[in-house]
């Protein structure tokens, strides 16, 4: 029994290793024109560290000594057959003017039909790294190195184009809403102001934001906050998440109605009579302290001279906003007018809501 365990735990493993192991890939020495063998060599060992470090490869290096002319396929095809790989990987390294372009194409071992090729340029030798960094990633796949936008690996060639692509802080301004959830909801308009600074795995933040500055909302709010996120990929669109801590000011408005009662002479019967109205007054509650908050969006064009940021925030500021009841008397009105006397009160709740930004930034 103990032996027929063992063979079935043997015969997983190896199911487990086959199931798992890497694809072997047969590269013959780099083509090169105009441009010196060596770079070819260096490309060679580049391209093996990066695709094995993938690990859906096992680049298997062809040497002068392979005696394989990439020209005729038949010579690679019988050397890869001879090493027991069941792809190949060409490359050829072409020298136009100041740029070099770097193609890359792979085979399987018994079709002359590529089944994935790429190439990009190169301006000066130092591209080399990012580009085969990046070819190593996307080989065999969908995906191109071209479009592969990785902010950590540009190559000189794309800095041309781009300018400011190593740009990390930036400053700018928002347009969004402030939708508080208590004591009552009501979307308001909000103006922000901020800096951010992305340290590539994290985005440090800064935030001004101001709503309904006037008379005709129930809510004018202000707060200064500081952020931190995470920073999702590597790609020039990044999510992110985190949150942070504010200091915020708010003043909540209601409305109170009471009902007066007057004696006035009705000139209609001749003699005095009591007469009864409703009131309408404003009430106000101003506070501040501070505040929590959750949050994240997305940032497009990142590491670009011009950044746009679409972000959602969850709030709850530390401190109480009190929602009055819709009616009360007279005497508890003129109490509170005259006396600072607190009015009946529907609601007494933390300041909470939702903060919608949508940002654009310069980059420096």
């Amino acid at each position: 029994m103990k032996a027929f365990i063992r063979t079935l735990v043997a015969m997983a493993a190896l199911l487990t290793v086959s199931a798992f192991a890497a694809e072997k890939v047969y590269m013959p020495p780099v083509g090169t024109t105009n441009i010196h063998n060596d770079y070819g060599i260096a490309a060679q060992k580049l391209m093996k560290t990066y695709s094995e470090d993938d690990g859906r490869f096992v680049l298997i290096l062809g040497s002068a000594s392979d005696s394989v002319d990439i020209g005729n396929f038949e010579t690679v095809k019988k050397k890869a057959t001879e090493k027991g790989c069941s792809k190949i990987l060409i490359a050829e390294f072409t020298r136009l003017g100041d740029n070099v372009i770097l193609s890359f194409k792979l085979y399987n071992a018994n079709s002359e039909a590529p089944i994935w090729q790429d190439r990009m340029k190169a301006a000066n030798p130092d591209d080399f790294d990012p580009i085969i960094q990046r070819m190593a990633r996307t080989i065999g796949t969908k995906e191109k190195a071209t479009t592969d936008q990785d902010i950590y690996n540009v190559t000189s060639q794309e800095s041309k184009r781009r300018k400011h692509l190593k740009a990390y802080s930036y400053f700018g301004i928002g347009i969004g809403g402030l939708l508080p959830l208590s004591p009552s909801v009501e979307m308001t308009p909000n103006l922000n102001i901020f800096g951010m600074y992305d340290t590539q795995s994290f985005l440090i933040g800064l935030d001004l934001n101001l709503s309904g500055p006037n008379e005709d909302t129930r809510y004018t709010y202000g707060d200064f906050s500081i952020s931190a996120y995470y920073a999702f990929g590597r790609k020039f669109i990044a999510p992110y998440i985190g949150g942070g801590l504010n200091y915020s000011g708010v003043d909540f408005r209601s409305d109170v109605s009471y009902v007066t009662s007057a004696r006035e002479f009705d000139s209609s019967i001749g003699e005095y009579s009591t007469t009864s109205r409703k009131e309408t007054e404003t009430y106000k509650d101003s506070k501040s302290g501070i505040g929590a908050f959750i949050g994240g969006g997305f940032m497009f064009n990142r590491a670009s001279n011009i950044v746009l940021f679409a972000e959602t925030k969850y709030f709850v500021d530390f401190y109480k906003l009190t929602q009055p009841k819709d009616e009360v008397t007279q005497k508890q009105w003129n109490d509170h007018n005259y006396n600072g006397t607190a009015l009946p009160t529907k609601s007494n709740k933390l300041f909470q809501g939702f903060l919608f930004n949508l940002k654009i930034g310069y980059g420096f």
